[in-house]
């Protein structure tokens, strides 16, 4: 009988130890998943996080010097808050970018959840300002409105008043158009506004999808010939250079940038760059004074969005531009959808546009300058 009970108490110490490194297992695991939450989400920054990428010790004297001539403006990035502004610094000083220009930014863009709507762009309107306000000679706000807002033209005078230098819209965009405004861009109660700019000398950068809005895009640009519209990507025409040619001659005051955005984007657009190299020169060459550098990488405190990756997709802009040929950082490939990864090859070798010093200078830094620097 007392061995029994001996045999029962080992067995009952046995369990209570094994249910105990249970638990510890558990929590240690609740633990590192909150922690790496925390990470992921930009709360516990590691020391990782704030380095360079390796490819700026790589960049040469040569092309440090000729960049720094350039005094390189980015013309379209957005950014979430004052908490992005050091390490977003510190990638400027990386990459040698003497001034950028931010985009007031509802909350969907930074998360791309449809549940946030069109939604706090007034907060980050007032932060951008603020932001350049704080760092007068590195940066730029452009702010943005909704055109469902029957206040939208005070609104506009009251952030300009404020320290905006520009506006900036997405009612050109398929997916705000489609799932926030529901509005064509030439809606009669945009007229007021674009009427204000035109009078004021606001530039807008203005995200035009042109496979879908060109009709209304193009009545806009008849109507106020003496706004100056910077529509980006390309205006979403880098498939029909013959399109986007006909527009810029058609249209003095009208302007594009060289983002693509998200890597997906980039990956796709940076492709159809090099299958077309030649014309994409002879393009980029003619209408030099009509094209600004930009980067659209979108700067959050996401973990994602490091030092190292911010630099890497800065980097690879000034690649396509500047090389003969270049391959892109592992860094971009990694943040491409799992169905675009799949259809790309990372050893690719694009062939880059060379462009010369005289087109470089104006892409970088004199259309910018001239445009917002009244």
């Amino acid at each position: 009988m007392a061995q029994q009970k001996t045999i029962v108490t080992e067995v009952v110490k046995r369990r209570k130890k094994s249910d105990l490194w249970f638990y510890i297992i558990i929590i240690v695991l609740l633990v590192t998943m909150f922690l790496w939450y925390l990470w992921q989400m930009g709360y516990l920054p590691l020391w990782i996080d704030n380095q360079p990428s390796t490819l700026i010790a790589e960049v040469d004297t040569v092309t440090r010097e000729k960049r720094a001539n350039f005094k390189i403006i980015n013309a379209h990035e957005h950014v979430q808050s004052f908490s992005n502004i050091p390490l977003l610094l510190k990638v400027m000083e990386d990459c040698q970018i003497e001034k950028m220009i931010m985009l007031g930014t509802p909350k969907f863009t930074f998360y791309l959840n449809p549940k946030y709507g069109f939604s706090e762009y007034d907060k980050n309107n007032e932060k951008i300002i603020n932001i350049s306000k704080k760092y007068p000679d590195k940066f730029i706000a452009l702010c943005t409105i909704d055109p469902r807002d029957e206040d939208k033209l005070e609104k506009l005078k009251k952030f300009v008043a404020a320290g905006a230098k520009g506006l900036k819209l997405y009612n050109g965009h398929g997916y705000f158009y489609d799932n926030f405004f529901h509005l064509p861009l030439d809606d009669s109660g945009m007229m007021e506004v674009y009427q204000y700019c035109e009078e004021q000398g606001i530039p807008i950068l203005y995200h035009i999808n042109s496979g879908r809005f060109l009709d209304q895009m193009e009545r806009i640009l008849k109507a106020f010939s003496d706004l100056v519209v910077i529509a980006p990507h390309f205006i979403l025409t880098s498939r029909n250079l013959t399109l986007l040619s006909r527009l810029l001659d058609t249209y003095p005051n009208l302007y594009t940038d060289i983002s693509f955005g998200h890597p997906d984007f980039q990956v796709a657009g940076f492709k159809r760059i090099s299958y077309n190299a030649v014309a994409f020169r002879e393009f980029m060459q003619k209408y030099r004074d009509r094209i600004n550098f930009g980067t659209d990488i979108v700067i959050t405190s996401y973990r994602a969005k490091s030092r190292s990756y911010i630099d890497d997709v800065t980097l690879s802009y000034f690649d396509m531009l500047e090389k003969d040929k270049f391959t892109l950082p592992d860094s971009i490939y990694k943040k491409m959808s799992k169905k675009a990864r799949e259809q790309t090859d990372p050893n690719t070798v694009y062939r880059g546009l060379h462009l010369n010093d005289e087109t470089l200078k104006m892409i970088y830094h004199d259309n910018v300058e001239r445009i917002f620097e009244k």
